[in-house]
């Protein structure tokens, strides 16, 4: 199960990688990224326990997970694709779990920006009397709140779809996924 689930994490990293990194401008790549990040740290949490029936424990939940997602999809290609992919109960599981979660890390991220916009005002007041000082703080901060309302924004798109349950934004997640275990089962199979 480690193997399998690591090969599904490389596979998720290839996904988003592959194509000059064309799949992490994708909308779904937020959400894509912290359920990599999930089963990563199941893997690295439980790789070095002591207890190995609960690290199996948490690894075939992992697996689980994983089946959950992608088994919607893999029946409706079977069926050849003859009718519409609906958002299926597992799929909106999976994805509700990593929307949470990267709900949560949004309002961490959010709540260190103010202290950073905060910390960037103190440092204006500082630099009053230094012109050139003072443009690179504005221009350096401008540049940051910049990037960051776009990842922002990007986020916050991921979770509104899925929250809104939007079937073709949970089609491209359980797609990219599916497409991840597909890629390495075929790596695992040239590999042998």
């Amino acid at each position: 199960l480690h193997v399998k689930l690591h090969s599904t994490v490389a596979g998720l990293r290839e996904q988003l990688n592959k194509n000059k990194g064309e799949m992490r401008k994708a909308p779904a790549s937020p959400l894509l990224v912290k359920f990599q990040e999930g089963l990563e740290r199941i893997l690295s949490d439980t790789v070095d326990m002591k207890d190995k029936r609960a690290a199996l424990l948490q690894l075939r939940s992992a697996d689980s997970g994983v089946e959950r997602l992608i088994a919607p999809y893999k029946t409706w290609e079977a069926a050849h694709r003859s009718y519409a992919l609906s958002a299926d109960s597992g799929i909106l599981l999976e994805a509700g779990k990593a929307a949470s979660s990267l709900e949560q890390q949004l309002s961490h991220m959010e709540k260190a920006f103010q202290a950073k916009k905060r910390n960037h005002e103190k440092r204006l007041k500082a630099f009053k009397l230094n012109k050139d000082a003072l443009q690179r703080e504005t221009k350096s901060f401008n540049k940051l709140s910049e990037k960051r309302s776009i990842q922002f924004a990007k986020i916050r798109s991921a979770v509104d779809a899925v929250k809104k349950k939007d079937a073709t934004f949970l089609y491209a997640f359980a797609h990219a996924v599916h497409d991840a275990t597909v890629d390495d089962d075929v790596h695992a199979t040239v590999q042998e």
